[in-house]
């Protein structure tokens, strides 16, 4: 089978920037996402330099050529700075740009040698690709699966980069080989057809998957403490109880003391400053996953422990979040928190709730401050 090279590189250039658009368009929908539009500008930038270098008559001249490789490395620099961008890292111009730099530079001197502007071009993308994959791999916010599928594809037109910038210093002799070493030819537009969409839909569907752990977190995690929601303690919770079998477990209720009074003397932003400080106080006594935030100012956990190992450890937090709270507040007056407690072996979440909640209702009614055990 023949490969048309002119037919092959339309279609490129029709594919690039079908994917250019897509990927902007996306980006539309949703603006916190602008690694789409550094990325969909990429495929743009190399659909424009791959065109004009190969869709004109004769060879190209020394300005096209000088351009049209500009376009293409800084293509490269735009998915490095996509990657970046993805992370929720700064947006660098300068670091997407230098490829171009690089490259506009030593141009004059290497423009009679086409084994060197192949060299050259070849280390440069090859290096963005490398530290686009680097990006990904080594500073991802959350464990995305497409991000890791789409470090190995970096890497890998990393590595395609490298071996054909070799083909600059050596030929192989091998016919399909060689073809990669030549400006344009069948052999790289047949490459890149097959693998930009493949590096399109992954940067796709990482942008999609990134939406759906947001979405996921927004719905089990409460906005103003950063702790598991009612939602996300219950679920955990009732897996916690089903991992245990015949152990006992304890639930911990806690109902912050007079909250109103807080909110009223010294104003909601306090309040909530407040709430924040027991969250974090749960957090430095109690194990991830095993405690969550009800609602207002109550507070629940249930712990794999028997009674006594719960009072003592609901009495630590109590003395705990009344040094917090006071530190705080920067006043003399105390903030103090009112704990239930109850423990019973091979019983469900809401049963414990229910027994802890009145062992929180006999502490306010002693007096508040107190950790009282069914």
């Amino acid at each position: 089978m023949v490969l048309d090279p002119a037919t092959l590189t339309v279609a490129f250039i029709l594919l690039s920037s079908v994917l250019g658009t897509l990927l902007i368009f996306s980006w539309t929908l949703n603006r916190r996402l602008s690694a789409l539009a550094w990325w969909g500008g990429a495929f743009w930038l190399i659909a424009v330099g791959i065109g004009w270098a190969n869709l004109g008559k004769g060879p190209p001249g020394y300005a096209v050529l000088l351009l049209a490789n500009a376009l293409g490395i800084l293509s490269y620099g735009a998915i490095y700075i996509g990657c970046r961008v993805f992370n929720g890292r700064p947006a660098v111009l300068l670091h997407g740009g230098a490829g171009v730099v690089v490259w506009a530079c030593a141009f004059p001197f290497i423009y009679d040698s086409q084994g060197y502007r192949l060299i050259l071009a070849s280390g440069l993308t090859a290096a963005y690709a490398a530290l686009s994959a680097w990006e990904l791999g080594r500073h991802p916010l959350q464990p995305l699966a497409s991000q890791r599928v789409a470090v190995v594809l970096l890497c890998g037109l990393a590595a395609f980069n490298l071996l054909r910038g070799m083909l600059g210093v050596s030929l192989t002799s091998v016919p399909w080989i060689d073809g990669f070493a030549r400006r344009w030819s069948s052999e790289m537009a047949l490459f890149l057809v097959v693998f930009g969409p493949t590096l399109a839909f992954m940067f796709l569907s990482m942008t999609k998957e990134r939406l759906k752990f947001e979405y996921k977190q927004a719905a089990h995690v409460d906005d103003l403490t950063g702790i598991p929601n009612r939602r996300a303690f219950l679920q955990a919770a009732s897996a916690l109880l089903n991992r245990l079998n015949d152990r006992p477990a304890s639930c911990l209720l806690f109902d912050l003391d007079n909250f109103k009074a807080i909110n009223d003397r010294y104003g909601h932003a306090v309040g909530d400053r407040i709430l924040g400080v027991f969250a974090s106080t749960l957090s430095d006594h109690l194990p991830k996953g095993t405690f969550g935030r009800l609602g207002g100012e109550e507070f629940a956990a249930i712990v794999p422990t028997g009674a006594r190992d719960a009072a003592m450890l609901a009495e630590k937090i109590r003395h705990a979040f009344a040094e917090a709270g006071k530190a705080a507040l920067g006043t003399s007056e105390e903030v103090t928190v009112s704990i239930g407690c109850a423990t019973i072996p091979r019983a469900m979440a809401d049963d414990l709730l229910r027994r802890a909640d009145e062992a929180l209702y006999r502490a306010k009614e002693s007096g508040r401050n107190a950790v009282v055990v069914a």
